[in-house]
């Protein structure tokens, strides 16, 4: 509120010292621009203290514009004073005026999170000084040094004037409105006040005041029109910033964030075509420049998308790595045991039968009590390596079904051929010769239940988990240490239910 109120004392003191003091009102209106420029400087200051961590660099280029503005009114105050030249547009002043909405229209411009940082940077950074370039070609074929030879000419300048503050006024309204972050808002809150406030009290003060009969500063109250720009963005940008009321659609937001790299390109593109009348091969370059930095921005943004999409995926597979994968020993765990059944069991054309294995390490909780869990989990790794290592074959899917049990899961594959592999199993685990005293065979031994259905539409793979634990049961009471083979698992519906489950 304060900021405010010494907003409207400015105004009011520029006002009443235009009204009373004719003689010296061109000095008033000098005096007052150059202190309310100062102000909207040391406020973005201020802002770019608040912003962050980290602090945005953006407001730096808006700092970088209201100095080049300054610049503009110093060669104002030159020509007025120095070379005593009252003409209402001088060229040198006028290319500043024009100039100084380079740095922020690269800031309004900007990507939230630009692809490729330095490449797109780079590409704006040709296109701003391109645009410069144009500026300065337009702004000299309408107006010497000295100024406006005739009304015309001013009036042309005047109306490049107000297209520039427009179109920064109508890319910071879209900016503003399309935020999603507080700094986005605060930044664009304060660059909105200001080109805005410009794009009417500059229109409004070069149609009718400065080429309406009054062509020097001093000479009218209106002068303090100009002092509103400024204490616009002074007000914003020392207030703190407020509570979000209205929050747009995500849509609208990266909309807009994904077009702002294009406005800078379409300002060369614009003002290139402005100047081919007069300057063919620089319009054409311009143009040509412009379309290119337009395809290289967007180039770099798909690839900046693609690489996230990579990063998502990766990221994606990690986090299925982790809900699949016993922590233990490295295998499949249940759950992907499950899934991996169901997919062979769902097989498009599957007419080839499964088979499926079912091990338990012989009297494993003996061995923890002699040994310790440590030492039990160096165990289970070790047996894990040997399953693996010389047991099982290529397209067989093992998994640790739970505590000592592991699963092996053999596609196409009948019961003799699955006998012949637990039993090879069985053996390479013996030879591994891991001393288990407390153990009848004096070493750590399996025992494997072995099952196997042909697919059919009446069951599911509930079936043969169920037949391969009975199975298992089996060769523990005949003394372990051996394979047992189960009957055929039945694919009964009814007995869907049993202690085993999938999923």
């Amino acid at each position: 509120m304060k900021a405010v109120i010494v907003a409207v004392a400015i105004v009011l003191v520029h006002v009443i010292a235009l009204a009373n003091m004719p003689s010296g009102g061109m000095a008033v209106s000098y005096v007052s621009f150059f202190t309310v420029a100062a102000m909207a400087m040391a406020s973005v200051l201020l802002a770019w203290r608040r912003s962050g961590p980290p602090r945005d660099r953006r407001w730096w280029l808006l700092l970088a514009s209201l100095a080049l503005w300054t610049v503009g009114m110093s060669l104002s105050a030159r020509q007025n004073y120095v070379l005593e030249n009252s003409n209402p547009a001088p060229g040198d002043s006028m290319f500043f005026y024009i100039l100084y909405v380079l740095p922020v229209l690269v800031a309004v411009s900007s990507a939230p999170v630009p692809a490729r940082r330095t490449w797109a940077a780079a590409i704006d950074l040709v296109l701003a000084a391109l645009l410069g370039v144009l500026f300065y070609v337009r702004t000299f074929s309408i107006v010497s040094v000295q100024g406006a030879m005739a009304t015309q000419q001013a009036v042309d300048i005047a109306y490049m004037l107000d297209f520039e503050n427009a179109c920064l006024a109508l890319a910071a309204s879209l900016r503003y409105l399309a935020t999603d972050r507080a700094d986005d808002h605060f930044f664009f809150r304060g660059v909105t006040a200001f080109f805005v406030t410009y794009a009417f009290s500059g229109y409004f003060y070069n149609h009718y005041v400065a080429l309406g009969g009054h062509p020097e500063f001093g000479t009218s109250p209106w002068d303090a029109l100009l002092d509103l720009p400024f204490l616009a963005l002074f007000v914003t940008a020392v207030m703190r910033q407020p509570r979000r009321h209205w929050h747009p659609p995500i849509y609208l937001v990266r909309f807009v964030q994904s077009a702002s790299p294009t406005f800078l390109a379409m300002s060369v593109l614009g003002f290139g075509l402005m100047v081919i009348p007069g300057y063919p091969t620089l319009g054409i370059v311009g143009a040509i420049a412009a379309v290119i930095g337009i395809g290289l921005r967007g180039t770099l943004a798909q690839v900046g998308l693609v690489e996230e999409e990579y990063r998502l995926s990766r990221s994606r597979d990690e986090l299925q790595g982790l809900v699949f994968v016993d922590s233990l020993t490295g295998l499949a765990n249940r759950r992907a045991l499950d899934e991996r059944l169901l997919r062979e069991w769902h097989r498009p054309g599957q007419q080839e039968p499964i088979s499926l294995l079912m091990i338990d390490v012989d009297f494993f909780k003996e061995y923890n009590d002699r040994y310790g869990h440590l030492a039990g989990d160096d165990c289970l790794r070790s047996l894990v390596s040997g399953l693996i290592g010389r047991g099982v074959r290529a397209g067989d899917f093992i998994a640790r079904f739970g505590g000592e049990e592991f699963a092996v899961i053999a596609p196409a594959t009948r019961l003799p051929e699955a006998m012949a592999l637990a039993e090879d199993l069985r053996a390479q685990v013996e030879a591994l010769a891991i001393i288990h005293p407390s153990s009848p065979y004096g070493v750590v031994t399996i025992s494997i239940g072995v099952a196997h259905v042909q697919v059919s539409a009446h069951g599911g793979p509930l079936d043969l988990l169920n037949a391969a634990d009975r199975a298992l049961y089996r060769a523990k009471q005949m003394g372990r240490n051996r394979v047992s083979a189960g009957e055929e698992a039945r694919t009964d519906p009814t007995r869907l239910n049993e202690s085993r489950h999938i999923g």
